[in-house]
């Protein structure tokens, strides 16, 4: 297998044009002149991760999970963020690291459930509801089987997140609702059903997961859906940290238990 040239470097999302005779950024396809006019964020951020122009219904859906996800209150990202106002340093650097608190046990559970929902369903371009409920049943025993939770469902701050089935409901209204979110909707129910009718309903990762899978992202995609609104939700905190004017954010020493000899 040849080595490829390193120093080649080949895009197909932009290219910027500096000529005598012209001056223009191409992305996708198209002239960011034009895009300026016809896109909102959240269809430019469509295009630049498909590579396509989304129809106005798919620009809803994603707008509508982009603003579920934007905030979530003095959460650690946002806790960090504003840490990090108090001790005087750039908004860049708070809003990076409160990205950097996003893991696999907080902000990343849904990307675990869309790469489940998608292995589970490779086979399954057009499944029946009865399909769905039966490959449910074989997730849901297996997280019970390795003792392990279903990632994108319960939430503790929350007896039902609300996020979750606005997201859904607008997604079904402008037809954007397919196997993946029908599939949600069959792990939640199987999920009631094992532990003898008490829910545990969805959260807003796991309508992220659903919603991002049926609208063509793929799913390695999905922790953008949340980066990208809560890096202005990390702003916002920064700047009003800024204007309470705190100084030194720190755990009070009565606050700390030494256990060490």
């Amino acid at each position: 297998m040849p080595t490829r040239d390193m120093s080649d470097w080949q895009t197909s999302i932009s290219q910027v044009i500096s000529t005598d005779d012209d001056e223009d950024i191409i992305i996708r396809g198209h002239s960011l002149d034009d895009l300026i006019d016809d896109l909102s964020f959240a269809g430019m951020m469509f295009l630049m991760l498909q590579g396509t122009k989304p129809t106005p219904e798919q620009t809803r859906v994603l707008d509508a999970l982009l603003i579920a996800c934007m905030e979530h209150g003095i959460a650690p990202p946002s806790m960090i963020s504003r840490c990090f106002a108090s001790y005087g340093t750039n908004i860049q650097s708070a809003v990076a690291g409160g990205i950097l608190a996003f893991g696999d046990k907080m902000g990343g559970l849904g990307e675990q459930l869309a790469k489940l929902m998608v292995e589970n369903l490779a086979d399954l371009a057009d499944p029946s509801d009865e399909d769905l409920r039966a490959r449910a049943a074989g997730v849901v025993a297996d997280i019970k089987a390795q003792g392990g939770r279903m990632p994108g469902y319960g939430i503790p701050l929350h007896g039902a997140d609300p996020r979750a089935p606005k997201v859904m409901n607008i997604a079904k209204q402008h037809g954007t609702h397919g196997r993946y979110g029908r599939f949600a909707e069959a792990i939640g129910d199987e999920l009631t059903r094992a532990r003898g009718g008490r829910p545990i309903p969805m959260n807003v990762d796991g309508v992220s997961a659903a919603v991002i899978l049926d609208l063509g992202f793929p799913w390695q995609s999905t922790r953008m859906f949340l980066l990208t609104p809560r890096s202005v939700s990390m702003g916002a905190h920064y700047l009003e940290e800024q204007v309470q004017d705190t100084t030194w954010r720190h755990i009070p020493a009565d606050g700390i238990t030494y256990t060490g000899k």
